[in-house]
């Protein structure tokens, strides 16, 4: 309460909604949300999160299809990581 009495910012409202409950669970009883990462917490490590976003669009801007040998490997990756839910 005393965020939402100190701002009218949604983003910085929401911010400490994410710390205070977290992200919640798709099928649960818990809020819906987002489900919880394996390697990150999506409010403690959203620096790092916001950098590798940024790399991560750096790569696609230079190679959208992953097509240059040093972006083979992170290809393979994410094919074996995510294959029902892309398209070749």
């Amino acid at each position: 309460m005393k965020v939402m009495c100190e701002t009218c910012d949604g983003f910085v409202i929401s911010e400490k909604d994410l710390e205070l409950r977290g992200a919640g669970d798709f099928f649960g009883t818990m809020q819906h949300g987002l489900p919880e990462f394996k390697i990150a917490n999506l409010f403690e490590d959203m620096p790092i999160l916001k950098l590798v976003q940024e790399v991560a669009n750096k790569i696609l801007q230079e190679d959208p299809k992953l097509e240059k040998e040093k972006n083979r490997m992170l290809k393979e990756l994410i094919k074996d990581k995510f294959i029902r839910r892309i398209e070749i």
